[in-house]
């Protein structure tokens, strides 16, 4: 029915009021904006945000600019100052505080605050989502370069050596001899299990005259239960492991071991890349048919954390721990820093803001979870720890429900931008990878099982220039690629880009597993060189980075303990379970504050495991171990240092573990030979040092002994236990050489 002619008139002349308000108040909001807060932000702020290259592509020239924004997120929301950070920066005492320098007056402020305050009725304008490109080289996707034409064919057993070949060839080098079979095996064998070779492989070995004899060694290494223990620490670094939580209360973590032996089975069975990655990033979505899965999820567990973090604000404290695993994740698989855009656009690498919260959208609706294990040391989700027995550290989801995650200004959790989808930075990728909704059932989002897809998938050429850049650099002491958690601009660039590809693609190739890697590696003439100096060579590329020669390394801290104690004949191989403590001088263990390390007067071979199994306490790290740089523990560590400083030589000398052992050493030697005194030097010698020694060095050592027992009895009237002594210094000493702690 047709409206009354006077209502009618009524509703079109509301209508046209209510037009024309709000154009009057979007027109008085420009004549303010122009008249006064352009004024303020010309006068404070376009120094640093005007319109050619504004930090945080901020623009606060124009008023459409500053209402859109920075990549990363709003600064005003229309109507609503209090809210608007724009105001929360300008405030007085304001952390962060802009501008940076200066203060703007409480006129100013005011301003500001009445002119948003007075656009309740403003549209923003529309925000596209950022999709930052880069032709920087790590973003490429593989190319499977033909294998170079050298002048030296000869020389190339395998094809990485032709293309490092090719390249020392343009640089007129040559590479250098081949080393010698004792040093090719104590190398080989070193770096695979991370234990010298016994007097009976190396008589094996030089005894061996077959054109196959150094593969069937590498095959041996290869299927040893020993190379997971060996590798699966370079893993652990990765991983930032450890037994306890850290902080002042160091809480123990009873069951963090099973995600280190996980780690360690997991290599020895040489299990695809691709599924490695799965479980632990989703390992718990796949729990209900193999529950030991679960255990890999401790990847996102590691880190240090604080439970009993009384007043901090949870959500707060929820973020950081989340930003740990993005980070961690982002680092381990990428070699990426996506963590470096948690509060702005990163400095140097493609990724925005908005790019990081995408990315901690696919971790968002994660839950740190400790669940009991079963008589078979299953996990079970659904049981719970006993009272006062924690149970394993897991990270799952408990919804298939997605919390929505926004956009935090600086990364507070109390500046809200706008809500953001799962996604990773587009400049990863060629494509959009989207993050499909759950199934029907579901129990969790899937959006991380998604995530490791994509992480796993062939076509990613980060995951797998990275993985096979971290094989190659623990064999060689330095990656093709020299800083391997950075493959971003402010990374190093590889010095074999083409093999860097070629050895990816064979990852791929052979579905990511490590071993076959290992052994086009290994056996290659690039790994068989020697490691001697040459003159020529170091004039040209003074830091090897053609590969002329084999780097000399110095051995990492667990694996300096392990061979002592294996040339020692106290090692116990016992694998697995639960860490242990073994002696740490007593003035240090008052220290330790919760979780206390027992202390141990006597050690024996409870205590004479392989370090790998040594309990990571946070708060107090294994003396020894850390003297010669283990990590720290509280974050990921890429590539150890290797520092050479004195202390290290006095604690070989003079700390009761490496007095004992010697101790054990010379016993060892004693019983095996005799009263043969020469066989007793010579198989000391061959035992540390893994090689025959020279006539020379046979008498030197000789003479040595002899010496230190007329030293000896001229204070022990008993000459059998002062020839016991001084054989005891000569083990000592071996312990102590160089040729023991560094590997040619």
């Amino acid at each position: 029915m047709p409206l009354p002619l006077h209502r009618s008139f009524a509703t079109i002349a509301l209508t046209l009021w209510v037009c024309s308000a709000t154009a009057w108040a979007a027109d008085a909001a420009d004549v303010v904006f122009r008249d006064q807060v352009a004024q303020i932000l010309e006068k404070h702020c376009v120094e640093c945000h005007g319109k050619d290259e504004p930090e945080l592509g901020l623009n606060l020239s124009t008023r459409e600019a500053l209402l859109f924004g920075s990549l990363s997120g709003r600064v005003v929301t229309p109507g609503k100052s209090k809210t608007s950070l724009l105001l929360q920066l300008t405030a007085k005492g304001a952390t962060p505080h802009m501008p940076p320098e200066g203060q703007l007056s409480a006129d100013e402020i005011a301003v500001l605050a009445k002119w948003i305050d007075g656009m309740k009725d403003v549209t923003l304008p529309a925000r596209a989502q950022p999709a930052a490109k880069s032709n920087h080289w790590a973003y490429q996707p593989m190319v499977s370069t033909a294998v170079p034409q050298v002048k030296q064919p000869e020389w190339v057993r395998s094809p990485m050596d032709a293309f490092v070949m090719a390249r020392l060839e343009a640089a007129g080098l040559t590479p250098s001899p081949q080393a010698t079979k004792s040093e090719l095996l104590r190398r080989v064998t070193l770096d695979l299990i991370g234990l010298p070779p016994s007097p009976e492989e190396v008589s094996a070995f030089l005894a061996d005259d077959s054109a196959d004899a150094y593969e069937k060694v590498v095959d041996r290494l290869l299927a040893s239960p020993h190379y997971g223990e060996r590798w699966g620490r370079h893993w652990l670094d990765l991983a930032r492991y450890a037994d306890s939580g850290g902080y002042h209360d160091d809480i123990d973590r009873p069951h963090a071991w099973r995600y280190r032996d996980y780690v360690i089975r997991s290599l020895n069975e040489d299990k695809p890349y691709g599924q490695f990655i799965s479980e632990q990033i989703a390992g718990d979505e796949a729990a209900q048919a193999e529950p030991q899965k679960m255990v890999a999820t401790g990847f996102c567990r590691n880190g240090p954390s604080n439970e009993n973090n009384m007043g901090v604000d949870q959500e707060k404290y929820r973020l950081d721990q989340l930003d740990d695993v993005i980070s961690t994740t982002s680092l381990v698989f990428l070699g990426q820093t996506i963590g470096c855009a948690r509060c702005h656009d990163h400095k140097f690498d493609p990724i925005t803001q908005v790019e990081y919260y995408r990315f901690l959208a696919i971790f968002d609706n994660t839950v740190k979870k400790d669940v009991a294990i079963d008589a078979a040391g299953m996990p079970n989700r659904k049981a719970k720890p006993e009272s006062g027995k924690p149970g394993m550290m897991i990270m799952t989801e408990t919804a298939p429900t997605a919390k929505p995650t926004f956009l935090l200004w600086r990364g507070d959790v109390n500046n809200r931008g706008d809500e953001v989808p799962p996604g990773v930075p587009a400049s990863f990728t060629s494509s959009e990878v989207s993050f499909a909704a759950p199934t029907k059932g579901a129990e969790t989002t899937g959006r991380r099982k998604q995530l490791a897809q994509w992480l796993a998938s062939p076509e990613n050429p980060l995951t797998w220039r990275v993985m096979a850049n971290r094989v190659w650099q623990h064999h060689f002491g330095r990656g093709l690629v020299a800083t391997p958690s950075n493959f971003g601009t402010s990374g190093e660039k590889p010095t074999h880009p083409e093999l860097l590809d070629w050895l990816s693609l064979e990852l791929v190739k052979h579905e990511g597993r490590l071993k076959p890697i290992h052994r086009l590696i290994l056996t290659s003439n690039t790994y068989r060189q020697a490691s001697r100096h040459r003159p020529e060579g170091a004039a040209r590329d003074s830091q090897n980075l053609l590969l002329w020669r084999m780097n000399k390394q110095r051995l990492e801290s667990e694996i300096i303990r392990d061979a002592t104690l294996a040339v020692a004949g106290t090692l116990n191989l016992e694998a697995g379970g639960p860490g242990i403590k073994p002696r740490i001088p007593e003035a240090m263990l008052v220290s330790s504050q919760r979780n206390k390390w027992p202390s141990v007067k006597t050690e024996g071979p409870e205590h004479w495991r392989r370090s790998v199994y040594i309990y990571v306490k946070r708060q107090l790290p294994f003396p020894m171990l850390e003297l010669f740089d283990t990590p720290n523990s509280a974050q990921s560590c890429d590539r150890r240092d290797a520092s050479v400083v004195p202390t290290q030589a006095l604690v070989l000398m003079n700390d009761e573990f490496m007095q004992d052992q010697a101790g054990y050493f010379a016993d060892r030697v004693l019983k095996a030979e005799g009263d043969d005194e020469r066989a007793q030097v010579r198989s000391a010698m061959l035992r540390a040092l893994g090689r025959e020694p020279t006539e020379t060095r046979l008498a030197q050592a000789m003479a040595f002994v002899d010496s230190q027992e007329t030293r000896h009895g001229e204070r022990e009237k008993d000459s059998v236990k002062a020839h016991r002594l001084a054989l005891l210094d000569l083990c000592h000493v071996l312990l102590n050489s160089n040729e023991f702690v560094f590997v040619d």
